[in-house]
């Protein structure tokens, strides 16, 4: 595999990390239930670095029956999370399910934006993995203290309101 994208060093990795855990902080001090956010975190970590496993494997074998076998779990996977969002029986809908792909598992599924470019490229894609963590990171952390920080500047303004 071509290398020439520079690695995220592990270290600089987990400083994306930062603006995570004070979205985190801000959503378990406003009691909004942090055990889920903490959940997406963990999820994403896993299902990328999984990702990023699965594909160097894939890219480094030559045979067909491994990739079909790979392109069959990942259909499996898209039916099942698509179904799950449904209150009709699962069993019956699973199999129709099976023919639309679900937006629903980013990285089982699809493979995310910034990891595509440099797969296609030639970059290993452990290496893609690193800069999609980091990506997820900074926006989850942007939009979270982004909308924290509206919050509390608006809050003054729906309380003289109420006053009136």
């Amino acid at each position: 595999m071509n290398q020439s994208l520079q690695s995220i060093p592990l270290l600089n990795l987990t400083l994306a990390f930062i603006p995570v855990l004070v979205v985190i902080l801000i959503i378990w001090k406003w009691q909004l239930g942090y055990k889920g956010s903490i959940y997406a975190v963990f999820r994403m970590l896993i299902q990328l670095l999984l990702v990023g496993y699965v594909l160097a494997f894939i890219f480094e074998t030559d045979s067909s029956l491994v990739v079909i076998g790979v392109l069959t779990i990942m259909l499996f996977f898209s039916s099942w999370i698509a179904m799950r969002t449904i209150n009709l029986p699962t069993i019956t809908l699973y199999s129709k399910s099976l023919l639309p792909i679900s937006l629903l598992a980013v990285g089982l599924v699809s493979l995310p934006g910034m990891m595509t470019g440099p797969i296609l490229s030639g970059i290993s894609p452990m290496i893609a993995v690193r800069y999609q963590i980091m990506v997820m990171c900074m926006i989850f952390g942007s939009a979270g203290i982004a909308s924290a920080l509206f919050l509390v500047l608006v809050e003054p303004c729906f309380k003289k309101s109420s006053i009136k």
